[in-house]
């Protein structure tokens, strides 16, 4: 049985047939009237050899009504969940094509098999193809009932059929009892898969439909009630623990903020957009770190998020505090990288796996870290996934190198001394004549912790400045990943410039997501320049340097108790979408034989 991991990743590797689709109306629109119009000229001329002007009278009545049934379609499914004249469209030129298609492959099966002349036939199965095709989309797409499905597939294309042949050929085609037995078996096919697919799911998941229809209305209107409410509905009440570094000065108060709570599940659903909330409700004096969570902890609805929000302002179980750090470590071990701070007994761990990237921490390392670090005498372990370069899941030897990276680095904070330091936190919403970033960036913007360890030293960052030894820069990122090599990109740039970047890390938001990619989001570097996002760097740590201030430290625990989405329901959705995909596959291979039947037996 699937893990909540492999749930997700199998759920994520489904996306790509959502993509499956014209990228815009304007195409869809080009694609229905130029495959109709190619039907009515292909079919009259070389099936029935008509003269010009029969064959301009049926263009133009076809095409006309053709115009005008997008609109009948949109009226008659006016009710269904998931509407719009653009779906109609998509709807219109995959059937067009399909039925084009058919005609196509009917006339090559008359010069194939030399048949007397070309069968009209094919031009009504062809239809019912079309039909059947519309049936299926409509309801489980759209969300018609499955009679209003019928009823909606079956007129459009049946009176543009009367509308672009004679009327004795229409008379001809519609009481031949061999295309229609093709064609009512083709639709049957149909018919079979709506009832079927929409019960893949069944019992933990009572339709199938329903949420693809609630997915389709979050991700192309950002309508999310519907599909909020569906995972609601299956998610379980979750005690999470949320890690709060707080400095404070006289002047103002800084967060480092680890929550235990992934974000997702996409764009506006949910924690979708958690580090931007969270960023907010520190009064956006806050770095929100990606703790080693899965999508199983992703907060289901909005209610829930504002839920957890107000337990963050219980901020009274402060469980260590102090006025030192010691100076930042980083290990190297093969693939991985661990990079390290301690406040008195509390070791921070960066994680990292670029440039050659991985999806979440695995939930075993976070566990063995943890395990280790107790072992070693620290009272507790903050965990950092920096989630900062695009990879695939890591295998079981990898884990082991980030393990071993981990564990000398604990090993090496456990004895290394703790001095006084200075924090200087910056963000972009202080850079005057900003770039208005891209969509692989979100609301947070970017933002740079600098640490300055030991000795108060004026902070001179400028072209030609030499590394000063005491300042260590942490970037952060409001972005779901980043591109493999922009991490690389930016520390090297930055090393020019005498700068010592240790790491970058993003928040994975998934605010910004459904967007027609393989992963279904840009990750950071994808759409911004890597040059602009070095200069933009480079800015805020000058920004972060002048407001370099001793501060004394409290780190915080938050307990709350929040509704999570669990590993199950995603197993309960990876599991209807494989079992839909294997019914996919067999009706169409049913409809793929019988069309060749169809071909080869049509007179």
């Amino acid at each position: 049985m699937e893990n909540g991991h492999d749930s997700v990743s199998n759920i994520h590797r489904r996306w790509s047939l959502t993509r499956i689709n014209f990228s815009s109306y304007k195409i869809s629109l080009s694609l229905s009237l130029l495959g109709s119009l190619i039907i009515i000229i292909f079919f009259d001329q070389f099936y029935l050899t008509l003269n010009l002007l029969n064959l301009f009278f049926f263009i133009i009545t076809g095409i006309s009504f053709l115009v005008f049934s997008y609109f009948l379609d949109l009226f008659l499914l006016r009710k269904t969940p998931v509407n719009k004249i653009s779906k109609i469209l998509h709807v219109s030129a995959f059937s067009n094509l399909l039925w084009l298609l058919i005609l196509i492959f009917g006339y090559l099966a008359f010069i194939i098999f030399h048949k007397e002349s070309p069968p009209k036939e094919y031009l009504f199965e062809g239809m019912m193809l079309a039909i059947g095709l519309r049936i299926g989309i409509f309801n489980s797409v759209f969300g018609a009932n499955l009679f209003q499905a019928i009823k909606t597939a079956m007129i459009q294309p049946l009176i543009f059929l009367f509308l672009i042949i004679p009327y004795s050929v229409f008379i001809e085609l519609i009481s031949n009892v061999v295309a229609i037995s093709f064609g009512l078996i083709l639709i049957g096919i149909g018919v079979l898969w709506t009832i079927l697919a929409d019960r893949t799911g069944r019992p933990n998941l009572q339709s199938t439909f329903a949420l693809l229809q609630a997915f389709l209305s979050a991700w192309t209107e950002n309508k999310v009630d519907r599909i909020e409410l569906i995972l609601l509905s299956k998610s379980k009440d979750e005690c999470v623990d949320t890690h709060i570094i707080k400095f404070t000065n006289k002047h103002q108060e800084l967060y480092w903020v680890l929550p235990n709570i992934h974000p997702g599940p996409f764009k506006e659903i949910g924690g979708s957009n958690l580090p931007y909330q969270i960023y907010n409700h520190f009064s956006q004096k806050a770095v929100v770190f990606h703790s080693a969570s899965d999508h199983s902890l992703n907060i289901p609805s909005k209610g829930e998020v504002i839920k957890y929000l107000k337990s963050l302002s219980n901020t009274k179980n402060r469980v260590n505090y102090g006025n030192r750090c010691s100076i930042p470590i980083q290990v190297n071990h093969k693939k991985a990288t661990a990079t390290g701070i301690i406040f008195d007994n509390t070791p921070i761990l960066i994680l990292s796996f670029a440039p050659y990237g991985m999806e979440d921490i695995p939930e075993e390392i976070s566990k063995e870290l943890e395990t280790y670090s107790k072992n070693e005498g620290f009272k507790r372990l903050f965990i950092i996934d920096s989630h900062n370069a695009m990879g695939k899941k890591i295998e079981k030897n990898e884990n082991e190198d980030l393990l071993i990276a981990g564990k000398k680095c604990l090993k090496i904070l456990k004895e290394s001394p703790q001095y006084d330091f200075k924090i200087g936190l910056s963000n972009t919403n202080e850079i005057k004549n900003k770039l208005v970033f891209g969509e692989d960036l979100g609301k947070s913007g970017l933002s740079i912790i600098l640490i300055d360890v030991n000795k108060d030293v004026d902070c001179n960052i400028d072209n030609n400045s030499s590394s000063n030894n005491n300042q260590y820069v942490i970037g952060w990122a409001d972005s779901n990943n980043m591109k493999s090599g922009l991490r690389e990109y930016v520390l090297q740039h930055l090393k020019q410039k005498g700068i010592r970047m240790l790491e970058i890390c993003s928040s994975d938001t998934h605010e910004n997501s459904g967007f027609r990619t393989t992963e279904g989001y840009y990750p950071f570097g994808y759409t911004t320049k890597f040059e602009i996002i070095a200069d933009h760097f480079y800015d805020l740590i000058k920004i972060a340097c002048k407001k370099l201030e001793v501060y004394k430290y409290e780190i915080l625990t938050v307990e709350s108790t929040v509704k999570v989405m669990g590993t199950s329901q995603f197993r309960d959705y990876s599991n209807a979408l494989d079992k839909a995909m294997d019914l996919t596959k067999k009706c169409l291979i049913i409809t793929f034989g019988l069309i060749l039947i169809m071909l080869i037996f049509t007179n």
